[in-house]
């Protein structure tokens, strides 16, 4: 009897932005099943096996006892003579649950858009310099509801056993990405606030911005990076969770020596715009995830559109300052970026990471969540508006950089699974 070998299988994982991608499984082989050699087709006639049902039915019994031809199995629809092939890209389902034409045209058009995301984020600040009236209508309580929306959305790609597995599945580089994530920039932010010779306000918020967990936004350059993935969405998600605790502490310790700060009302902002949404967001995919599998394709884009809002408006209300200021803050947050990028993967080169883990780990520790950074800022410095113009700067920087990064390395890598 000829053994069956398992069909090899390669999985990928992306992630999305301030609007996250959820995690989708790749299979890179090709499926075609004719007459098994298992148990309950051995004996068959040659009139059976070439029956479409007796094909169906002779799957169905050695589907579950033989692993591997499940994916295929599942793909198999009575009166067809052949078993239909999983392309590259897709997970093989049944008819029933494949999303109609539309819904695939507009999730790939939305996956379009979102991967042009620095893009947006650097016209709108463009925009908000140039002609603030087109972001000025976007005010200070649509830009917090918005923020929270941002994290709903990661929360709708995210379930309470993967919250858990998130700790779990690759501990030690996860430990080593918190680690970066939550020491490199904001020590660079310390040393940048003390000696770069900064007004009060842009020291204030460089060494805000530096305390702030991963952006979404990260995601998406990882995966024009070619980086891995699952440990990107993983970093993203673990420094959001710890950021309730993580950016109220080092906030208070670094911004806390430039003016009062409270921790607890840091702490409260936090756990309103941060954990709240992204639990909520699990809360529902978790009870309804059919309903979350239909509004999921929407929220990238949605996302995206909601921190271009953002960026813009913050650069719409400050522009005078932007003015004055620009020359100076421009050249601090490029240099905190930088470090980010460029010590995020020369540190995890010295711990014997591999390239690619490299890689995701330098876009992780210098991409941060600027937009919350901005809004912290707005809710607790707004007697200060020059704080909140040296967290637009920074999004607007580490976008261009991060960007600039990807698509070096996405031409240049040769393996990149390396």
């Amino acid at each position: 009897m000829q053994s069956l070998q398992p069909l090899p299988l390669r999985s990928s994982h992306v992630g999305t932005s301030s609007g996250s991608r959820s995690p989708s499984i790749c299979i890179n082989s090709r499926i075609a099943i004719g007459p098994l050699p298992c148990p309950s087709t051995a004996n068959a006639s040659s009139e059976d096996i070439n029956s479409s049902n007796a094909a169906f039915s002779s799957v169905s019994r050695c589907s579950a006892a033989v692993p591997h031809l499940q994916h295929s199995h599942s793909t198999l629809r009575r009166g067809s003579s052949l078993v239909p092939r999983a392309e590259a890209g897709q997970v093989a389902t049944n008819a029933d649950d494949s999303p109609g034409p539309l819904l695939t045209a507009f999730t790939r058009f939305s996956s379009l858009v979102t991967s042009f995301f620095p893009l947006w984020v650097i016209g709108a600040a463009f925009g908000g310099f140039h002609k603030p009236e087109l972001f000025n209508w976007f005010q200070t309580s649509q830009i917090t509801n918005g923020l929270m929306f941002v994290q709903l959305g990661m929360g709708l790609t995210l379930t309470f056993t993967e919250i858990g597995k998130v700790f779990t599945k690759q501990p030690a580089l996860l430990a080593l990405g918190m680690f970066l994530q939550y020491t490199v920039l904001p020590a660079i932010g310390f040393c940048i606030s003390r000696e770069w010779g900064l007004e009060r306000g842009l020291a204030i918020g460089v060494a805000l911005v530096s305390c702030m967990p991963g952006g979404t936004a990260s995601n998406i350059v990882a995966f024009i990076a070619r980086c891995d993935m699952p440990l990107s969405v993983m970093m993203t998600s673990a420094s959001t969770l710890m950021a309730i605790a993580a950016t109220p502490l080092l906030s208070s310790i670094l911004v806390g020596q430039l003016v009062p700060l409270d921790p607890k009302a840091m702490f409260l902002s936090v756990l309103q715009l941060v954990l709240a949404p992204v639990l909520i967001g699990a809360t529902v995919n978790t009870l309804f995830p059919k309903f979350v599998s239909i509004v999921r394709p929407f929220m990238p884009m949605a996302a995206t559109a909601i921190v271009v809002l953002i960026v813009g408006s913050m650069i719409a209300c400050n522009v005078d300052i932007m003015s004055n200021f620009g020359p100076q803050v421009i050249p601090a947050v490029f240099t905190l970026h930088a470090m980010g990028f460029f010590l995020g993967y020369y540190v995890s080169k010295f711990f014997g990471t591999t390239d690619k883990v490299s890689r995701t780990n330098s876009i992780e520790v210098g991409m941060q969540s600027s937009a919350l950074a901005a809004v912290l800022a707005k809710l607790h410095f707004p007697d200060q508006p020059m704080v909140v113009a040296a967290c637009i700067m920074s999004a607007c920087t580490h976008a261009t950089l991060g960007s600039l990064m990807a698509g070096f390395w996405n031409c240049t890598v040769q393996d990149p699974d390396a």
